[in-house]
């Protein structure tokens, strides 16, 4: 059943402006950098904005109500941890990896990757490690879209999911980045202002957080401390992987290329952060309320912690209001799908052909490339979206993982230190992915899980990172004079 037609409207209209920006976007696409890091044409408020909506996700605006209503306060470390993440990735990759785009052809992640290590190894295991991670995790993203979209318009998943797609292909495909962080700036400032609107609107239906609190301790005190009623290993894991993961995700990363002047970089970390900060609130207060709502008997337990979001807004807020953040929700959802995009065709269309010596003729030739790997990347995710059955919320983890324990190590720690060699980027790229996949094939069909509720990407992250040190100072003796003077000036600046 479909919602309020006034919902729907807003919704539609949100829909048909992306599809207007993609059409436009196309005709300024006119070469690979512009389908990649949209020509460096940008300034700090776009970017900083299609930064943080690209990590907010579906797993922010849909998997985050959800945790907190499942687990209580738990979640509220990841809200704060976005903040400070944002800080920490502009600091040890932001002017670096800006700087690299200035003295080199650069871009993409493995194209950074290949200039500090002069590796094609590093260069294709980074690219084939970006590439699994955008699938697994762009399949997510379109599992939450499918959704959203049917509890807006009161149609099967599977049917609102290709509209969806259909939407974010135009726009994706043709207009690459250039459409990717237009939209994705439009959708950030939806998602800040209907997230502090929620969040007024749930503490009036809560009676304020204190009350909310005390409500959700009715029958289980846990609920209200400080870790929830989650495991305290369990949360700090997650802590560490969004603060110091966040430096390791290419959505993000890839997003710094894009300035148009390096000098603005600065702004972009508070900008980014405390956007990220404010949309986090209306996780907290519907998760929350909805809660100690089913906890008082109030409410009727919900069937899916998933469905947090969308219950509150279809019965607590105006129309308006909801209409506005459902937008913000698909919006989210969408900015970090057409990042992924972008991303999966790179990897296809240009780092791991070049990692094995293949190279394009002719710029025009590699667009096209770039293009038709994009629409592939689409498919082969939209066959696997509904193939994922845990939470939007904890899913989007195990992407964030393969990433995190890939990337931080050669490029978060390699480009803050000169005696990184390429032997140990190779490894701890090769360490990343063997555990990573191993271990979640081992939790899948053998029910693995590391003791003491440790989070496999958080053990991932610290393995890789250990894996990269230990081994570059075993082969140091080469690690200095792999690097490029050009590079060299970056690395030690």
């Amino acid at each position: 059943m479909a919602l309020d037609p006034i919902i729907v409207g807003i919704v539609g209209l949100f829909l048909v402006g992306m599809l207007a920006i993609g059409v436009w976007a196309t005709r300024e696409t006119k070469s690979t950098a512009d389908f990649l890091i949209a020509g460096k044409r940008f300034g700090i408020w776009a970017v900083a904005f299609s930064a943080f909506a690209s990590i907010m996700s579906g797993f922010g605006f849909i998997g985050g109500p959800g945790l907190f209503y499942q687990g209580g306060y738990a979640f509220l470390w990841i809200a704060i941890a976005a903040p400070l993440a944002f800080p920490i990735s502009w600091f040890v990759l932001g002017k670096k990896m800006r700087l690299m785009a200035e003295v080199r052809e650069i871009l993409t992640i493995p194209d950074a990757a290949y200039a500090r290590y002069n590796s094609d190894a590093v260069r294709g295991l980074t690219a084939v490690s970006v590439l699994l991670g955008v699938i697994s995790y762009l399949a997510v993203q379109l599992k939450a879209m499918g959704f959203v979209l049917s509890e807006i318009i009161g149609t099967s998943q599977i049917v609102a999911l290709l509209i969806a797609v259909g939407v974010i292909a135009i726009y994706t495909v043709g207009g690459g980045m250039i459409a990717g962080v237009t939209t994705d700036l439009i959708q950030g400032v939806v998602m800040v202002i209907g997230s502090i609107v929620v969040f007024a609107i749930t503490l009036n239906y809560g009676g304020g957080l204190t009350q909310m609190s005390q409500d959700i301790a009715v029958n289980d005190p846990t609920f209200a401390g400080a870790f929830g009623s989650f495991p305290v290993m369990l949360v700090l894991c997650w802590y560490f992987l969004f603060t110091i993961g966040n430096s390791g995700q290419p959505h993000m990363a890839h997003k710094l290329y894009m300035v148009r002047d390096v000098k603005l970089l600065k702004w972009g970390a508070p900008i980014a952060g405390l956007s990220y900060f404010a949309s986090s609130l209306m996780m907290l207060g519907i998760g929350i309320s909805v809660r100690a709502g089913v906890e008082t008997g109030t409410l009727s337990s919900l069937g899916s912690p998933d469905a947090a979001a969308p219950f509150f807004l279809t019965n607590f807020t105006p129309p308006v209001i909801a209409g506005l953040v459902f937008a913000a929700a698909l919006g989210a959802i969408m900015s970090t799908s057409d990042a992924f995009i972008n991303i999966g065709a790179a990897n296809m269309a240009r780092d791991i052909p070049e990692s094995l010596g293949y190279e394009f003729s002719t710029d025009r030739q590699e667009l096209w490339a770039h293009r038709i790997a994009a629409a592939s990347i689409i498919v082969g995710s939209l066959l696997l979206a509904f193939y994922a059955q845990i939470l939007v919320g904890l899913l989007g983890v195990v992407g964030w993982a393969l990433f995190a324990s890939a990337i931080v190590p050669i490029l978060g720690i390699g480009l803050n230190w000169s005696g990184a060699s390429k032997e140990g980027a190779v490894a701890a790229v090769a360490v990343s992915l063997v555990l990573n996949l191993g271990l979640a094939v081992a939790g899948e069909f053998a029910g693995f899980s590391l003791p003491n509720s440790v989070v496999i990407g958080a053990f991932t992250l610290v393995v890789s990172s250990i894996t990269l040190i230990v081994v570059s100072y075993v082969t140091s003796s080469s690690a200095g004079t792999d690097i490029a003077s050009d590079i060299r000036r970056v690395v030690t600046s």
